[in-house]
């Protein structure tokens, strides 16, 4: 029964596999449009934004992919800022006993200018595949940059496994290059708005992009969405003097419902002070 259930599901997996992609609630919310976002999920999403990153953070995410159980994905990612720059540590995991993916990223990200950040990756991929098939694993990496060009404006750029690493040798199988490109617009305190083009080697262009709004120190309402796979999404975020709360869903129109919910800490005081030159954006969740 296992055996068919794999097989029934397996064309799910290809289309909704996102093992290599973003991870973390608030950005599922807003389409997945990760790479401009300073949060500690910025561990795997991009390097470069974990560079401004001035708080240690921890956080874990569960999503119930499809309400299949099958298909459900959770990780955890932490952030730890020193003297210069700022360490993070993400992993995920998606699938069941007979099929699953796994991700751990080791990152660092620092800050080239007030205004500049760069960031690197090491990643470690694990597909195991149950029965005869085993497991295959591979090594690859991810670079990322963030820039401040203006005091409402952030642009960023993330290419993950730009070598095109080999996770088996049988029929020369290679993990799938992205580059991602993205933007940030902050109207106000209260609302922001973030686009992102992300490419990969296997795929078409997949076009994302939502909007954050803060109504109150406490609540903030996401909505977003992408082009490829065509989905909608929305979610709530919820900040209690750095304890957050994170839920989503998104929608596809065929395969239905996504939900997600995550839970982070912020702990302690900023470990870098911003400098009188920087270009400093309000702080989001």
């Amino acid at each position: 029964m296992n055996r068919l259930i794999l097989l029934v599901l397996w064309p799910l997996y290809l289309f909704s596999s996102n093992g290599d992609g973003p991870i973390g609630v608030r950005s599922a919310a807003l389409g997945h449009a990760s790479s401009c976002l300073f949060d500690v999920w910025s561990a795997r999403n991009n390097q470069g934004s974990l560079g401004f990153l001035r708080k240690s953070e921890v956080g874990a995410f569960y999503e119930n992919r499809f309400f299949v159980k099958e298909l459900t994905q959770s990780g955890f990612a932490a952030a730890i800022p020193i003297k210069k720059g700022t360490f993070g540590l993400s992993y995920s995991s998606l699938g069941y006993k007979l099929y699953r993916e796994s991700h751990m990223t080791l990152s660092y990200g620092m800050k080239l200018t007030d205004n500049i950040a760069a960031g690197i990756g090491f990643d470690y991929l694990n597909t195991r595949i149950a029965d005869i098939y085993g497991n295959a694993n591979a090594f690859t990496g991810s670079v990322g940059l963030t820039a401040k060009i203006l005091p409402q404006v952030v642009i960023s750029s993330h290419v993950f496994n730009p070598f095109r690493a080999k996770i088996t040798n049988y029929n020369n199988e290679k993990i799938p290059t992205i580059f991602k490109l993205g933007a940030q617009y902050i109207f106000s305190k209260k609302v922001s708005i973030l686009a992102e083009a992300e490419k990969t080697s296997a795929q078409k262009i997949n076009m994302k992009g939502g909007i954050e709004y803060n109504p109150s120190s406490l609540i903030y309402l996401r909505v977003g969405g992408s082009s490829y796979p065509t989905q909608a999404s929305f979610g709530v975020g919820v900040n209690y003097n750095g304890l957050k709360i994170d839920m989503c869903t998104s929608y596809h129109y065929i395969l239905g419902l996504s939900p997600q919910i995550g839970l982070s800490y912020t702990f302690g005081k900023e470990k870098i002070k911003p400098s009188n030159n920087s270009t400093e954006l309000p702080e989001k969740l």
